[in-house]
């Protein structure tokens, strides 16, 4: 019959607490009872399970991950880079998918706390209906946490890029390459990135002395669908054409190249598409995407392990930053343009 904690409590005549307390190796008990249990414990052989010597500790070597859609490639890279950091620091992830609803957000959050998560790596929604006060709840307890993301006046582990001076790579790029007509095709409110992207956008037409046309600028949702019927319409518009389109991600940039191919709009000859995250599909589409490389799989290596050390460091202030690289992917969707 298996030893248990109660059967070493008993032959030690302590508490189970204070086996608890030898097993995990802290503080609390004398130097003679830490020695009596650690004989008791060679002598049988004791060897306890994982999860009972994490449940006396209050701890069970897991970490709850809050993605916004499981089935978007970017987080598919980052669910990677946390499972990848969690299984070399010896931590389990529950995942959660809030499918851009704040609600389910919230409860999911929730969840995960009840079934006592050591921390949780969130990627949060942004959007007029999103509700923080989870957010809150969690700073107030030093819950260990980590966003991926800023969410504004609030002060806690962050891990993401630069997505402003992203976009302004990006845009300088195309401005580079002789393109002074640049629409951007802008992303959702709920994204968190979307804005910033847009004002990267804006800085470096400014600081290039390009004007900005607000028929150039298109708020679309994050999907290829999207992105070909926002291309459709802005071509078809009797405005004068854009020379290039920097869109808020690569699914985005798809849905364009295959609605002006449907156009008979030469790419990039006649227009240049770029994106931006750097999903593996990129590569393969009829024309190559040159994009933004979004390192997803480094952001949430680096969540993950920011956590465990937020975890193991209970003391440590909540207010990490890690900004990770971008750089730009150059392929065939963007051409030099020469004015005519």
């Amino acid at each position: 019959m298996r030893m248990t904690i109660s059967d070493i409590a008993r032959l030690a005549n302590v508490s189970k607490s204070a086996v608890s307390i030898v097993l995990n190796d802290k503080p609390g008990v004398s130097r003679e009872t830490r020695s009596r249990i650690l004989a008791i414990i060679k002598k049988y052989n004791y060897n306890p399970s994982h999860l009972a010597k994490s449940l006396a500790a209050r701890e069970t070597k897991s970490i709850g991950l809050i993605i916004k859609e499981i089935d978007n490639p970017y987080f598919t890279k980052l669910m990677r880079g946390v499972y990848d950091a969690c299984s070399q620091l010896g931590y389990s992830v529950l995942l959660g998918s809030s499918e851009l609803s704040p609600v389910r957000e919230t409860e999911i959050v929730n969840t995960l706390v009840s079934k006592r998560v050591d921390g949780l790596v969130i990627s949060p929604l942004h959007s007029e209906e999103a509700n923080f006060t989870y957010l809150s709840n969690l700073l107030n307890d030093n819950y260990p946490l980590v966003l991926l993301g800023t969410v504004t006046n609030y002060s806690t582990n962050v891990v993401d890029i630069d997505n402003t001076k992203a976009a302004y790579d990006a845009v300088t790029y195309l401005i580079q390459k002789g393109h002074t007509r640049i629409a951007h095709l802008a992303g959702p409110l709920w994204s968190g990135h979307g804005q910033k992207r847009l004002d990267g956008y804006q800085q470096a037409l400014i600081d290039h002395k390009i004007s900005i046309e607000k028929n150039y600028i298109v708020p679309v949702e994050p999907y290829t669908p999207d992105g070909y019927q926002a291309a459709k319409e802005l071509f078809s518009k009797t405005i004068q054409h854009p020379t290039a389109v920097f869109c808020y991600n690569d699914l985005v940039a798809i849905g364009v190249i295959n609605a002006l191919t449907e156009m008979k709009i030469d790419v990039p000859e006649k227009v240049s598409v770029m994106g931006f995250d750097n999903i593996d599909f990129g590569m393969y589409v009829r024309i190559p995407l040159t994009t933004v490389q979004m390192p997803a799989y480094e952001i949430g290596k680096a969540g993950a392990k920011l956590l465990v050390k937020q975890i193991n460091h209970s003391s440590m202030p909540l207010n990490e930053k890690v900004t990770l690289k971008h750089k730009i992917i150059e392929r065939d969707s963007v051409f030099k343009h020469t004015s005519k």
